[in-house]
């Protein structure tokens, strides 16, 4: 009896760390929203011409009630830029996404921002352009990203598509899960070798 109970036991140990081992995060690309954080649904219904806007605006703006893979939302619809604002700290996430901690200054409001690894970015090329574009004018200018946030303070003109979170939970998130997922452009003006 005893060493049927331990054979079971090892068995269900091995089929828990299995599924542990693919449900885990980490380097795989995918996921109910993947398609909008990657623009692998090529931008659809996206107007690409983009407005202006600030993390306090953003910051205001009302969640929907029920996030889907589709975009319903004016907010994800559209690419929206940021004149001058502060990358405050970044990170690299385990699926080899950049994510940067923005901050404003006038609001001490903060929000986050995200670039796809080039391995998880779509096959189209004008998008995969852009994206790739986004984050070499981070990664050129700024100490290569690692897991642990990096504090850097930087300034930036970005542009990115809107995203709504479900998962509040990272640091820097806003109350109502907005964030621009992914870039589209980002210049360095201040910080990180530039004056």
């Amino acid at each position: 009896m005893r060493v049927f109970s331990a054979a079971m036991m090892a068995a269900l140990a091995a089929v828990v760390v299995a599924h542990a081992a693919v449900a885990a995060p980490g380097p795989q690309c995918g996921g109910t929203l993947w398609k909008q954080m990657t623009l692998a649904d090529n931008g659809k219904s996206v107007n690409w011409n983009p407005l202006t806007t600030t993390i306090p605006e953003i910051a205001k703006l009302s969640a929907p009630s029920r996030i889907t893979a589709s975009r319903t939302t004016g907010f994800q619809r559209r690419v929206w830029k940021m004149n001058d604002v502060v990358i405050e700290r970044y990170r690299q996430a385990s699926n080899g996404e950049l994510v940067l901690e923005l901050f404003d200054v006038a609001s001490s409001t903060y929000m986050n921002a995200y670039i796809p690894s080039t391995s998880c970015m779509t096959s189209n090329a004008k998008l995969r352009k852009a994206m790739i574009g986004a984050r070499n004018g981070f990664v050129k200018h700024c100490p290569a990203a690692t897991p642990s946030w990096q504090m850097v303070g930087a300034h930036a003109v970005i542009f990115g598509v809107g995203f709504w979170n479900p998962s509040k939970a990272t640091q820097g998130a806003l109350a109502n899960g907005a964030e621009l997922r992914p870039l589209v452009g980002l210049t360095i003006t201040q910080g990180c070798g530039k004056f």
